[in-house]
């Protein structure tokens, strides 16, 4: 009985290292952390937000309120970066961190310690969930101070929709660790699936407005319940379902996608080793 907790113990004990390390290195480059916690804003928040006081009637974003029941438009958008953040923590955060491995000619031996392959995974996935959630936070931020964002502090009520999420993160970060192995440079597949993962999961425009087929995809990702969750505890939103369902819903998708993710993982593990190509790049 003590053995199988020990195990335990000492692979989350390795996972801890690992994001440790994969912090400590994106520390190194200050301006590139910056610049990953402010793109977001220049990219995404501050052209949304023009672009939709252009078309509000009266200051107010009527389209807005009528699919989604908030007028609150700089919120709605300042909590959409939610979902940016939690799908970069699952796919950049590997996708980089396994790239850099590749380059460096460091996995192989990485993965000759008696760490499991898997916990390096978790540990990646680890280090961009606390970066994404330092990021959340400095972006919430500005939207209340500079922007006028009505983010009620009965948000934090909320906050645990994120514990659940992350765990739908964890099977992005094995899917996405699994193609970068396979493609060795899948870094336009990353982005352009990024992209698609948080446009469905509803950051910038609400899902109902999703033609109905790709509508259900959006309902597989557990962002798109958690992200819901939010904005009905800040912003007084429509949620999409009764809200004890959505959390059903995001636990079973966060499940889903976990095990989805993992056994793609193992697979792809498994075949390199067979292939003797781990250490190809």
């Amino acid at each position: 009985m003590d053995r199988p907790m020990d195990e335990i113990r000492n692979e989350w004990r390795a996972a801890r290292a690992i994001a440790r390390k994969e912090l400590l290195v994106f520390r190194r480059y200050r301006l590139n952390a910056v610049n990953q916690v402010l793109q977001p804003l220049y990219q995404t928040l501050i052209p949304g937000v023009l672009l939709g006081a252009t078309f509000a009637v009266g200051g107010e974003a009527l389209g807005l309120a009528e699919t989604a029941g908030t007028t609150d438009l700089t919120g709605y958008l300042f909590l959409g970066m939610l979902a940016l953040n939690l799908g970069s923590a699952g796919f950049w955060a590997v996708a980089y961190s396994l790239k850099m491995e590749l380059d460096a000619g460091t996995l192989e031996p990485g993965w000759l310690t008696p760490t499991r392959r898997e916990t390096f995974v978790i540990g990646m996935t680890l280090a961009g969930l606390v970066f994404a959630l330092l990021a959340t936070a400095i972006l919430l931020a500005i939207g209340t101070w500079f922007f006028g964002a009505q983010l009620a502090p009965r948000l934090v009520v909320a906050i645990p929709a994120l514990a659940v999420a992350s765990i739908g993160v964890l099977g992005i970060g094995y899917l996405i660790g699994a193609i970068v192995l396979r493609m060795r440079e899948g870094n336009f597949f990353v982005d352009a699936t990024d992209f698609i993962f948080v446009a469905l999961s509803g950051a910038a425009f609400p899902i109902v407005v999703l033609p109905e087929a790709v509508r259900w995809i959006s309902y597989l990702l557990p962002t798109t319940y958690a992200l819901d969750l939010m904005r009905v505890a800040a912003l007084d939103t429509r949620p999409l379902l009764a809200v004890p369902l959505e959390w059903v819903a995001m636990a079973l998708t966060s499940v889903a996608l976990v095990a989805v993710g993992r056994a793609a993982w193992l697979s792809t593990e498994h075949r390199m080793r067979m292939l003797g190509t781990i250490g190809q790049h």
